[in-house]
């Protein structure tokens, strides 16, 4: 259910910050249990319209608190989605 992902991701991200962890850790190693669950959560299946969700909710946090290469990570996995849709 997307509600409950979305809850989910959305406390991994406020625990990590409301601890200061992100200030503390400057290479970002913090974000990588929630990059995980991002991972995890657009490689289930879906309808467009959920993925394209979790995609804009996982570019926004990158955006946020991560480096050019993992906002082009993001954007590289969603195109390999929007192309597996047209195979």
């Amino acid at each position: 259910r997307v509600d409950l992902w979305s809850v989910y991701l959305d406390i991994e991200i406020s625990s990590a910050t409301r601890q200061g962890l992100d200030a503390a850790d400057p290479n970002g190693r913090c974000w990588e249990p929630t990059r995980k669950l991002f991972e995890r959560v657009v490689s289930m299946k879906n309808s467009s319209k959920k993925m394209k969700f979790f995609f804009k909710k996982w570019l926004k946090f990158e955006k946020d608190h991560g480096t050019e290469a993992t906002v082009e990570h993001v954007k590289q996995k969603a195109r390999e989605y929007v192309n597996s849709l047209g195979a």
